[in-house]
């Protein structure tokens, strides 16, 4: 194999890479959630757990068809935060009534932007090109219509 020759990635095991990073965001921030009440700091990737991640998204929006998984990678970024807001944001809504409601609101939507930002991070080269080529709305945009829609 030569240097500018990589194994193409199938989207089974290159997804099931991207949600170790992003079940890894979701506990530190949970677990941020439960500790600072207010002004949620960033959680803390390591250079090489960001790129890697980074990577993952590029080598797999890069491939040659059929294993350019661009589309379904938009998806799954959708499907992440579907899956966060109905399974844990939700719920913890639900729980609570009156200013304790809108306390849990508050810190929900300041957590949902650290994650936007940090998701949006990992997908960029999608943003970049497969969504300004195909005119979708922009990571950002999605992850937080998300929010505001469930």
């Amino acid at each position: 194999m030569t240097m500018n020759e990589r194994k193409t990635i199938d989207l089974e095991q290159g997804w099931d890479f991207m949600q170790k990073g992003i079940t890894k965001l979701k506990n530190t921030l949970e677990g941020l959630l439960k500790n600072t009440p207010e002004g949620l700091p960033d959680p803390q990737y390591s250079s090489e757990d960001y790129m890697m991640l980074y990577t993952t998204i590029y080598n797999m929006c890069t491939q040659k068809p059929p294993h350019d998984y661009s589309q379904q990678l938009y998806d799954k970024y959708r499907e992440s935060f579907e899956e966060y807001i109905t399974s844990t944001v939700l719920p913890s809504l639900k729980e609570k009534h009156d200013e304790f409601m809108l306390r849990e609101l508050i810190k929900r939507w300041a957590n949902h932007k650290v994650m936007v930002r940090w998701l949006s991070r990992f997908f960029f080269y999608l943003d970049r090109y497969f969504i300004a080529r195909r005119s979708l709305p922009g990571l950002n945009e999605v992850g937080l219509t998300c929010f505001r829609d469930l």
